[in-house]
């Protein structure tokens, strides 16, 4: 029998281009690269909710130290500087952790996700422990990087009821906070149909969006792990914190709203099961 010839060189790198340029096409900054350990996702996801709070936290946790030093109410555009704060902090999270653990930071989009099964059901609690520490660890280095003044006055960045906000208005406020995003991740992030590359800037912005909206009523974290690493840090050094609310609001509004969004969205769209997965990488022989 001939031995059959080896593609020639320059055959085998057109081919290897075209299967890179089809991989770009099809995935977003939130789908995992092959290959990633379980270990790598943890890590991702700790380091990725402890950025989301340092960021989200510290500039919530400065802004209420200028308005204290200045003797000066909230106004419009000190919500507009903790939207675009969070939106674009959200946005380059995203484009660091995202093609490592999906990037999903929030335990009420991992719990929507795997309510749906597009996230691995086994892997929820250790997403969920990650989420947690991390924002704990990001709120704890919000203290030394603000100062003592960051936690007697910013509370390190928790959020809080508006004056007159009964907690069942927290808690639908929350939902609906929550209900967008989730939307936005799920058009985006977990649609194969969807434009590829605009997930993270889309995900961000609708964070943004939220904030604009929501925050003098909630603060519009629309992530208990946001909420609940200030109030961790907090509790542990002293602070009062309303674990009622942060129950109530911060918890169980967040994942009531993002649950119902992952399947509405899946009912309304038809949404395919998978979303769109990067193919390994072919190196030259």
């Amino acid at each position: 029998m001939s031995r059959r010839k080896p593609a020639p060189k320059q055959h085998q790198q057109h081919q290897n281009a075209a299967s890179s340029e089809q991989r770009d096409d099809s995935a977003q900054p939130t789908t995992q690269e092959p290959g990633t350990t379980r270990t790598q996702r943890y890590v991702a996801e700790a380091l990725g909710t402890f950025l989301l709070v340092l960021f989200h936290g510290g500039a919530a946790a400065s802004l209420k130290l200028i308005l204290h030093a200045t003797h000066a109410p909230t106004t419009a555009p000190d919500i507009v500087f903790l939207a675009l704060v969070d939106g674009i902090s959200l946005f380059i999270i995203i484009m660091i952790v995202g093609k490592i653990s999906g990037v999903l930071i929030n335990p009420a989009v991992t719990i929507s996700l795997a309510s749906r099964g597009r996230f691995p059901r086994a892997e929820v609690l250790p997403y969920l422990a990650a989420q947690f520490l991390g924002a704990s660890a990001g709120a704890l280095v919000i203290l030394p990087a603000l100062g003592h003044d960051a936690l007697t006055i910013g509370h390190l960045g928790a959020v809080e009821l508006g004056a007159g906000v009964s907690v069942w208005q927290g808690l639908l406020v929350e939902a609906l906070g929550t209900f967008f995003l989730v939307l936005t991740i799920s058009a985006t992030a977990e649609d194969p149909r969807s434009p590829s590359g605009w997930a993270a800037f889309a995900i961000g912005m609708s964070l943004s969006a939220i904030v604009l909206f929501f925050e003098p009523i909630t603060g519009a974290p629309a992530n208990p792990a946001r909420s609940f690493g200030p109030d961790f840090i907090d509790a542990l050094l002293g602070v009062p914190v309303n674990w009622g609310a942060y129950v109530l609001c911060y918890l169980l509004g967040p994942i009531i709203g993002a649950t119902a969004a992952a399947n509405v969205y899946y009912y309304i769209s038809n949404q395919p099961k998978n979303k769109p997965a990067p193919e390994p990488a072919h190196d030259d022989e």
